[in-house]
């Protein structure tokens, strides 16, 4: 090892010179075009006014009759780059914006590289009458024009000889790039608190006629709580903290099938970004409120391998202080901070060290998510097998004469109904109609919960029919636990 104290400094000296290479091979990165259009969206949104709606507009040039990209041009209404700053905005990693999206000052340049070659750039502040236009990026001297701008003040880019990973395609914008923009800046899009307006068009290179166009919407998870029934978190916004660093975690489940229905809400379409899939579980990741990682679970340790229990989890690490994106900007500097931060909500989120605690990692602990026919059986065997009032005959899926129908459980001539969900007056009335057409004096319902208007149907059918119904929570039942393999191997 050369000890550097004890060296003599030479008499000659070394000069570094910038290349110009630099710019092209900034374009030689791992962006898909998603990564590609968040760079230049994450530019206008730093410098956005804070009291003024943000206009993001995104048109791509195409030939019409081959659908071949021909210009990309993105423009936006916020404050733009002043002449003190532009050579620094210019320049590799110039300026540098902790705690904001412009965190590293090379996305813009990796963008345009990656997608094709600068045209022009084009800027205006308000203090200036015409927009300032560059034609190229370069080191020293570096002519820039003056021109008309139809904004107050903004920028705005063009790439030319456009290069295959941008997509024109409009079916895979309508299913890819328009529903991931809307998840990852899904807080700059809330409809009741709009701070960006984002639009996709794409326009025939030759008339400018707009020949697609869509309005990126905000893209947000749906829960289903286990316990309330809502489409809410089981966590919303709880604090984690270490030395240095702040997180939030918001955790919760997704809806199956029909639990949309219970919300009353349309189940994603498979391209949606939380479409319920193996591919698509987990927690993003937030960092100044965009979505930096979407889907991280496996990949971020807390879980060891992708696996379908975990295809319902749903939620959101939103990292406050403390933390740092590479330079790619779609992955966190891994240091001790992140590790801590990770270990912290895995821990929390496993029941490490507290018994009473759910391991919320696998949703499947929650009685909702066993499915109806599994706890249908597990009933009947504990009515065969309960010391205290133990059933000699009982049959499941028992046939009822004349109704297109069977009850769930026939046991010593009582009849049981269960539902996974909330029982509803309609569900009681079910449950009569077995009983009257199969002569049956007694029955229970068994359900998570009751709405008012089942036990009212119950107490009208004992009045008016002399059909007594039991409601019976579905908690009170040694029926709710974790299913084994063979369980899993024949009901899943």
């Amino acid at each position: 090892m050369i000890d550097v104290t004890k060296m003599a400094k030479a008499a000659e000296h070394i000069d570094v010179v910038p290349s110009n290479n630099i710019w092209s091979e900034l374009g030689n990165n791992t962006y898909d075009f998603l990564d590609l259009i968040s760079e230049l969206i994450d530019n206008s949104i730093a410098a956005r006014w804070p009291d003024k709606r943000l206009s993001v507009k995104l048109e791509i040039y195409v030939k019409r009759d081959k659908n071949i990209p021909h210009r990309v041009i993105i423009k936006d209404n916020a404050r733009g780059i002043s002449k003190e700053i532009m050579a620094d905005a210019i320049t590799p990693a110039g300026v540098q914006t902790p705690d904001s999206l412009n965190e590293h000052g090379l996305g813009m340049k990796q963008a345009i590289a990656a997608m094709g070659k600068l045209e022009y750039l084009a800027t205006k502040t308000v203090e200036e009458e015409k927009a300032r236009v560059i034609l190229e990026f370069k080191f020293g001297h570096l002519d820039y024009y003056l021109s008309d701008f139809d904004v107050e003040s903004g920028t705005e880019i063009c790439i030319r000889d456009i290069r295959p990973i941008v997509n024109v395609n409009p079916q895979s914008i309508t299913m890819t790039l328009k529903p991931y923009l809307g998840a990852r800046y899904r807080r700059f899009l809330k409809s009741d608190n709009k701070i960006m307006k984002l639009e996709i068009f794409i326009k025939d290179k030759d008339s400018g006629n707009v020949l697609y166009s869509w309005d990126v919407e905000e893209v947000k998870p749906i829960y289903f709580h286990p316990a309330e029934r809502k489409n809410k978190p089981v966590f919303l916004n709880k604090r984690f903290s270490g030395k240095g660093w702040k997180a939030e975690l918001t955790f919760g489940y997704a809806p199956s099938e029909d639990e949309y229905k219970e919300l009353g809400i349309d189940r994603p379409l498979k391209y949606h970004p939380y479409y319920v899939s193996m591919t698509k579980q987990g927690l993003d990741v937030i960092l100044h409120d965009r979505v930096v990682l979407f889907h991280q679970l496996a990949q971020l340790g807390m879980v060891s391998t992708m696996h379908p229990d975990y295809n319902s989890i749903r939620g959101e690490i939103t990292l406050i202080e403390g933390f740092r994106t590479a330079i790619t900007k779609n992955s966190i500097v891994q240091d001790e901070r992140s590790k801590e931060c990770v270990d912290a909500i895995k821990k929390f989120l496993a029941g490490d060290g507290e018994e009473d605690k759910k391991n919320y990692l696998r949703q499947k602990k929650y009685p909702e998510a066993i499915p109806e026919a599994l706890l249908r059986d597990r009933l009947a065997n504990w009515l065969r097998n309960n010391p205290l009032n133990k059933k000699e005959n009982v049959k499941t899926e028992y046939t009822v004469e004349g109704l297109a129908g069977s009850i769930d459980i026939l046991a010593d001539g009582e009849a049981w109904e269960l539902k996974r969900g909330q029982a509803a007056g309609l569900d009681a009335y079910q449950l009569f109609a077995y009983m009257d057409m199969g002569k049956i004096s007694k029955g229970y319902l068994v359900a998570h919960s009751f709405a008012t208007g089942a036990e009212v149907a119950a107490e009208f059918i004992k009045v008016n029919h002399g059909k007594q119904i039991v409601c019976a929570k579905l908690e009170n039942f040694p029926i709710n636990h974790p299913p084994s393999n063979d369980e899993r191997d024949s009901y899943y």
